[in-house]
C-alpha cells in the first residue's frame, strides 16, 4: 500500500538565501568575464571562457529559481501561510505551515492557466503569419517552399496543444494550485511552468522559423549556381560559334544572326536554328529548338528569357525569369537576373 500523498513544500527562506548569494557569485564570475574579453589580456583566454560559460549558466539557473521561489512564496502568502524558514521545520510538508489567516477560496491562480493558453493563441497566431510571410517571399521555389511551409505549420501547431493543455487546468474543481493540499485534484503547472515552457518553445519557434528561411536560400543559391552554369554554357557556345563563322578576313559572316547578338537578343525567340552561326550555337548546347532553353533552368518557370549580348569583344549571357522573385542581392521582391562570367572575351 502506498503511503499518502502529501504537497511538499518547494522553497523556504533558507534555501531563497543559498539563492541570492549564488546568483551574486554568478554575476561576478559573468562580470569578470566579460572585462577579461574586452581587455584581451594575454594568457587569461581559458579563464575568461571559463568565467563567461559557468557565469551565465549559474546566472540562468540561479536567477530563474529565484523568480521561481519569489512567485511561489507569493501564492504561499496568499493562501494565507506562513512563509518557512526552513521546511524541514514542517516535515517539508505545506499541511504542517501555520496560518495567518484562513483562506476559502480554492484555485486562486487558475487565471494563470487562462492567460497562458490565451497568450498561446496569440502567439501561434504570430508564426503563422511568420509563416505565410516566408510562403508569399519564397513560394517561386515552389514544392521545396510547400514542403518546408507545411513542415513549419505543423510545428506550430504545439502552440494550439498548449494552449489547450492550459485551457484544460483552468478548470478549479479538477486542477489545484501548488500550494493547495487537496490531493484529490490535480495539480496544474504553476506561473513559472508555464513562462519556461513559452520562452522554450519560442526559441524552438523562432529557430524553425530562422531554418525554414535558410534552408529555401541555400537550395535558392544552389539554383543559382546551376543557372549560372547554364548560362556560362550558352557564352561559350556563342563564342565557339562565332570563332567559327569568320571568314579569312576575320569577318564574320552570317551578318543578321551576329548583329542580332551585339544589339541584344532573347534566344529563346530564335526557335529553330535559321542559319549557320544558330546552329552552331545550338549544337555546342546540344538543342535542336532554342525555345526548349525556356526549361533548362532552375530557376525558371518554364518561361525563362535568355539575353545574348556581344558588347566590346565580351559575351554577355543574361537569363531573366519572368516570374517576381526574390533577389540573393536584396531582401525585397524583384525581377532577378543570373549572369555568366562576362569578364571572358572571345
Amino acid at each position: 500500500m502506498g503511503g499518502q500523498k502529501v504537497v511538499r513544500i518547494k522553497y523556504d527562506k533558507q534555501s531563497m538565501t543559498v539563492l541570492k548569494g549564488t546568483s551574486i557569485v554568478a554575476t561576478i564570475l559573468l562580470i569578470v568575464g566579460i572585462v577579461l574579453m574586452f581587455m584581451e589580456i594575454n594568457g587569461t583566454v581559458i579563464l575568461m571562457l571559463f568565467a563567461l560559460y559557468i557565469g551565465i549558466g549559474l546566472s540562468v539557473i540561479c536567477y530563474g529559481n529565484l523568480v521561481a521561489g519569489w512567485l511561489y512564496m507569493k501564492r504561499l502568502k496568499c493562501y494565507g501561510y506562513q512563509l518557512p524558514e526552513k521546511r524541514r521545520d514542517y516535515d517539508g510538508k505545506i499541511e504542517n505551515l501555520p496560518k495567518l489567516k484562513n483562506v476559502e477560496e480554492i484555485s486562486l491562480f487558475y487565471w494563470h492557466s487562462v492567460w497562458g493558453a490565451r497568450l498561446c493563441v496569440f502567439i501561434f497566431a504570430v508564426f503563422i503569419i511568420m509563416d505565410v510571410v516566408y510562403f508569399l517571399q519564397w513560394k517561386f521555389m515552389g514544392e521545396n517552399c510547400k514542403a518546408i511551409f507545411v513542415l513549419s505549420f505543423f510545428f506550430y501547431l504545439v502552440w494550439v496543444v498548449l494552449a489547450h493543455i492550459l485551457t484544460k487546468q483552468s478548470d478549479k474543481n479538477q486542477y489545484r494550485d501548488d500550494v493547495e493540499t487537496d490531493t484529490t485534484r490535480k495539480e496544474r503547472w504553476s506561473l513559472e511552468q508555464i513562462l519556461l515552457t513559452m520562452i522554450i518553445l519560442c526559441l524552438l519557434s523562432l529557430w524553425v522559423n530562422n531554418t525554414a528561411y535558410s534552408m529555401t536560400n541555400y537550395i535558392f543559391l544552389g539554383y543559382v549556381d546551376y543557372d549560372m552554369e547554364q548560362a556560362d554554357m550558352v557564352r561559350k557556345g556563342v563564342i565557339g560559334a562565332i570563332a567559327q563563322c569568320k571568314d579569312e578576313n576575320g569577318t564574320v559572316i552570317w551578318e543578321e544572326t551576329y548583329n542580332k547578338l551585339c544589339a541584344g537578343v532573347d534566344i529563346t525567340t530564335w526557335g529553330v536554328p535559321k542559319d549557320g552561326m544558330q546552329t552552331l550555337i545550338a549544337e555546342s548546347m546540344n538543342v535542336q529548338d532554342f525555345s526548349l532553353l525556356r526549361d533548362d533552368y532552375k530557376l525558371s518557370d518554364g518561361d525563362a528569357k535568355v539575353f545574348v549580348k556581344i558588347a566590346d569583344g565580351k559575351v554577355t549571357v543574361r537569363l531573366l525569369n519572368p516570374v517576381k522573385e526574390v533577389s540573393k542581392y536584396s531582401n525585397g521582391n524583384k525581377e532577378i537576373y543570373v549572369e555568366s562570367d562576362y569578364n571572358s572575351p572571345y
